[in-house]
């Protein structure tokens, strides 16, 4: 943080999360975001509490991706589009989500420095003795980022931000494990990571099986206060002021995101045939969406009846469009559309190579 003769000063506040809650990781880019390949039973995972989601950018030139990314996705040879639990491979095929894993719990709490430093402590007892190629990882995640220049456009959520490692640890059975990590804040600005929601995780990993053997959760919201002059009543209720409003920001957003739709690509080959259906799938939540139109680019074509005037609130539509250019497998289509409530939205569509 740079001095410009005053004193900034971040105030935390954090939830702890006791239980050890799997682990669920995604390797994305910016042209298919996590709500386009996450299925729906990990979405409500998710929501419900029972997992905790990890967005891993994969994209070298995306101003979210981080070099771990590109490493833990050479250490599980994962692709774009691929989800891990707890370090194995979920085919989205499989209907059946079991949650019931085994899991080191670790209790981990932030604290705050006076040079607005982050201090992460974590915690645990191990009943059982680990392999001596497990080591201990910190990660940051942002909880909610822009992924378009458009200022209703789309957002990520849960993209791993900051990483690093700590190989001491005591791996005997019954050992009490207490680790501290200190983030500086001139670390976190070299991270880009600024005034912002965050999540902290800690983690235990083989290096041998790439499996997380256990992991800790804390969420982290920083608010920035000038230090002057002014008394403490007045410093005081400017921090519950500002805290109250991000929690309504925090609720509001989460409402916005309980409503936005999940858009994806769609290809579904032909019977016996070497031909293929191109639909774009709709999937609506909590609110309706209406005004929908689709520009091909030149390399795409929608009929106008295919395109219903609005979609009903929980309803998957597949909206069929058609390439009318060889030449532009590759390139996006762009869909416009209203949710209800909220302004338009612009979303360009990428098929998958066949």
């Amino acid at each position: 943080m740079k001095k410009v003769g005053i004193i900034l000063t971040f105030f935390i506040i954090l939830a702890p999360i006791v239980d050890a809650i799997p682990l669920v990781e995604i390797f994305v880019d910016e042209n298919t975001p996590s709500n386009q390949n996450i299925p729906q039973a990990i979405v409500s995972s998710v929501e419900n509490g029972d997992l905790e989601l990890l967005v891993w950018y994969l994209d070298a030139n995306s101003s979210l991706h981080i070099t771990a990314a590109t490493e833990r996705a050479q250490d599980l040879n994962a692709q774009n589009g691929d989800i891990f639990i707890q370090g194995i491979y979920w085919n989205k095929s499989n209907e059946n989500l079991s949650i019931d894993i085994d899991s080191i719990d670790i209790e981990l709490s932030v604290k705050q420095g006076n040079d607005s430093e982050i201090i992460l402590e974590a915690q645990t007892t191990l009943e059982n003795e680990l392999d001596q190629t497990v080591v201990l990882q910190w990660l940051l995640l942002k909880r909610s980022v822009s992924i378009s220049e458009h200022p209703i456009g789309p957002t990520e959520t849960n993209v791993v931000s900051y990483h690093a490692w700590d190989s001491d640890i005591n791996r005997t059975k019954g050992a009490e494990n207490q680790w501290t990590h200190q983030i500086e804040a001139n670390a976190l600005e070299s991270w880009n990571i600024g005034n912002e929601d965050l999540i902290a995780i800690v983690s235990l990993i083989s290096l041998e099986s790439k499996e997380i053997q256990g992991s800790g959760s804390s969420e982290i919201i920083l608010y920035q206060n000038q230090e002057s002059n002014k008394n403490y009543a007045t410093s005081f209720l400017l921090i519950f002021s500002g805290i109250i409003g991000s929690i309504l920001v925090i609720q509001s957003e989460k409402k916005r995101q309980q409503n936005m739709p999940l858009i994806r690509p769609l290809i579904i080959r032909k019977n016996n045939d070497e031909d293929y259906d191109y639909f774009i799938e709709i999937a609506t939540r909590q609110a309706l969406v209406k005004e929908i139109t689709i520009d091909g680019n030149g390399f795409w074509r929608c009929s106008l009846n295919e395109i219903p005037k609005e979609i009903p609130s929980r309803t998957t539509k597949k909206i069929k469009i058609r390439q009318i250019s060889k030449l532009g497998k590759n390139e996006p289509c762009t869909i416009r559309l209203e949710v209800d409530g909220y302004e338009r939205w612009v979303l360009d569509i990428v098929f998958p190579e066949t």
